[in-house]
């Protein structure tokens, strides 16, 4: 079983250097690094044999195309290496098995598609994430700087979708969304790469949609033959279960919340083989002994 890492970070931390002393032993890991990052804070990484650099960086911005852009850019930096999985993390995360279990899982599940694509939600809140063209402001999420007139024009135009049609969204298919990081098979992404060179106008539809990351790959699955193949897509579960992630959004009062080794506990009844987020307050001898256990 090989497994590739795509790791999506922008910012170096002792979480991303245990992950990567972790997973890049047996496993090619790429990364992307932010683009407003300095990418020398990274270079003690760049004696690891199995780690590379993602050299086409771009500029990642919170509801922007641009993280889905970069995940698209770790996938066709690894288009032409023997694989049966990738995983797509974040600089915040680390596994929740060892390597060989993660593998074992892997191979006893060979074949699914561990993707989230959540069994119900507001279908006009979706649709209206790829319908318009949203100006860059829309992305902003500190308002500071900004008089109280802006403010109320912005949120009216926010709710009552006050923004130019984005013309390609007639030309995409049904929407689905889920969890924007997953683990998905070789040939699910060489689909993914055939449809894209085939269909112009799916990207261009989504470069100016928000939240993209969590419409763009699912859409793509659930319109196809894949879709069989996703994991537990007949059970009512948490997207992020789906896709063998242990997110909590619910706990607080971070949203997501930091993980600690508090939460072990509920973390081993689960499937999930990547925990996000942690920082560096974890316990990490805690760590390590739940990871072997």
């Amino acid at each position: 079983m090989k497994v590739i890492y795509g790791v999506l970070c922008n910012k170096n931390s002792i979480v991303l250097k245990n992950m990567l002393d972790i997973l890049s032993k047996d496993n090619k890991i790429f990364i992307h690094v932010d683009l407003k990052s300095d990418i020398e804070e990274f270079s003690e990484y760049k004696s690891y044999k199995n780690v590379e650099f993602i050299k086409n960086r771009v500029c990642v911005n919170w509801g922007e195309f641009s993280l889905t852009q970069a995940t698209l850019n770790i996938i066709n930096s690894a288009k032409n290496m023997e694989y049966d999985y990738i995983s797509i993390i974040s600089g915040d995360c680390l596994p929740l098995k060892s390597d060989s279990l993660i593998k074992e899982f892997l191979e006893k599940n060979n074949g699914k598609e561990f993707i989230g694509v959540e069994k119900s939600f507001n279908k006009k809140e979706l649709e209206n994430r790829v319908k318009y063209i949203y100006p860059r402001w829309r992305f902003n999420k500190k308002c500071t700087n900004v008089n109280l007139l802006l403010k109320i024009k912005r949120t009216l135009q926010i709710k009552l979708c006050l923004f130019k049609k984005n013309s390609k969204f007639k030309n995409l298919p049904k929407l689905y969304k889920g969890c924007n990081w997953f683990t998905i098979s070789k040939d699910l992404v060489e689909y993914i790469t055939k449809y894209l060179n085939e269909n112009g106008d799916y990207i261009e539809a989504f470069q100016n949609s928000f939240c993209s990351d969590e419409v763009f790959f699912q859409t793509i699955v659930m319109n196809s033959k894949f879709r069989n193949n996703v994991y537990r897509i007949n059970e009512n579960i948490d997207d992020n279960i789906m896709s063998l992630r242990y997110i909590d959004w619910k706990s607080g009062p971070e949203y997501p919340k930091i993980l600690s080794e508090n939460d072990f506990e509920k973390i081993k009844n689960t499937e999930c083989i990547i925990g996000r987020k942690f920082n560096s307050e974890l316990d990490f001898d805690k760590y390590y002994k739940f990871i072997e256990r």
